[in-house]
């Protein structure tokens, strides 16, 4: 690969809790305020890449949709059956590989139902999928093994809720925008042992688009580019008995692979600001040591040290993460336009002190029961 790569555009929606748009709408907006704030036109688009399931939005073949309302008509294009942070991964790959200058990455939330209830068919039908396992279920077991592993806490994981939830309401865009209390937490209904309703995400809709350009183009378009400089991936087992139920492996290892990749070596050190893919509240903190934030069992202590605070040493989801605003098909993408805008200055209220270095973490839902597949991006200021 012979190119840098930018990003040069963000879009992102309002989020809330439903809407009267079909799925499909949710990219057109992005892509349209993303286009906006690159100051190009459809036709400056090499390629266009969108992100989704078709089981999350009810339809067979989703993206012959998605594509043409993100401006893919009559244009090279591509659909990532993945978060919308896997469809960067692949837009990053092909402007780096010279075969594109400039590259349009859309993703969307959409409640055509509850997401839990299509969640169960990634399992497997014969054994497991009949015991009633779900998404919801294989993250409550992977928090389970944790809190037992470590003995964390009920009050050390509210902190997270309540940190995220504070960040939130200083968010425009947010889905929820109300802080909590951890009496609050603590208090909040069951749902499956040890999570509770507010360790939970919302079930959001709206749209995030990136533009991405290659160096030439960046330089052109923009006078704040924002470059990947490290980017991983990695995927886990599928069987939930067959991995360490305690850890996040595959957030572990694509972090290694874009830290190398960056440069990064000490990385509570090197980085300024990190928005991590919080699906429960639990797994912020297995985050924090996968991304080697913290050593096994010690990502309370940043949380009691202040550390991942907006205003701490290095902030964690300034934004309000996914408990805040929860698109289950660009969770993940709205963690890079989140860091995207922390490196460019332009986070308005959430914003935190002249970052320079960011990283951006995303995970597969429906197809990563306790997140199988994981994508690290780290990002650096013009």
């Amino acid at each position: 690969m012979s190119t840098r790569v930018a990003v040069v555009g963000i879009g992102q929606t309002a989020y809330r809790a439903a809407a009267d748009h079909l799925y499909h709408e949710h990219d057109y907006e992005a892509a349209r305020l993303a286009l906006a704030d690159a100051g190009l036109d459809r036709g400056d688009v090499d390629t266009v890449i969108t992100s989704g399931w078709d089981a999350v939005d009810g339809r067979t073949i989703s993206d012959m949709h998605t594509v043409m309302s993100a401006g893919g008509y009559l244009k090279d294009a591509s659909h990532v059956g993945e978060d919308g942070i896997m469809a960067l991964a692949y837009a990053y790959l092909r402007l780096a590989a010279g075969l594109f200058d400039v590259a349009l990455v859309s993703g969307h939330g959409h409640a055509e139902s509850s997401f839990e209830t299509v969640s169960s068919i990634v399992f497997d039908p014969l054994f497991v999928r009949p015991l009633g396992e779900s998404h919801l279920v294989s993250l409550a077991l992977q928090a389970s093994a944790y809190v037992q592993g470590y003995g964390i806490s009920d009050e050390q994981v509210a902190r997270v809720v309540v940190k995220n939830r504070r960040n939130g309401a200083a968010n425009p865009s947010a889905h929820l925008r109300s802080a909590v209390t951890a009496e609050e937490v603590l208090a909040s209904a069951p749902v499956c042992y040890p999570l509770r309703a507010l360790h939970c995400p919302p079930q959001s809709v709206g749209g995030v688009a990136l533009i991405l350009g290659s160096e030439e183009a960046a330089r052109r378009i923009t006078s704040k580019p924002v470059w990947i400089s490290g980017i991983g991936w990695a995927i886990d087992s599928y069987d939930l008995g067959s991995k360490d139920m305690t850890r996040l492996g595959s957030l572990a290892a694509a972090a290694e692979r874009a830290y190398r990749m960056s440069g990064i070596t000490d990385p509570l050190e090197q980085l300024d600001v990190a928005e991590v893919h919080d699906i429960t509240a639990f797994h912020e903190l297995m985050a924090y040591e996968a991304l080697s934030l913290a050593p096994e069992g010690g990502a309370a202590r940043l949380l009691e040290e202040g550390t991942t605070d907006r205003a701490g040493k290095l902030p964690v989801n300034s934004s309000g993460g996914v408990l805040c605003t929860n698109l289950y098909g660009a969770a993940g993408l709205v963690r890079a336009a989140e860091a995207a805008l922390q490196l460019r200055g332009e986070a308005g209220p959430r914003q935190v002190a002249a970052p320079r270095r960011a990283l951006a973490h995303g995970m597969s839902a429906p197809s990563g029961a306790a997140a199988r597949s994981d994508c690290v991006v780290v990002l650096e200021g013009g």
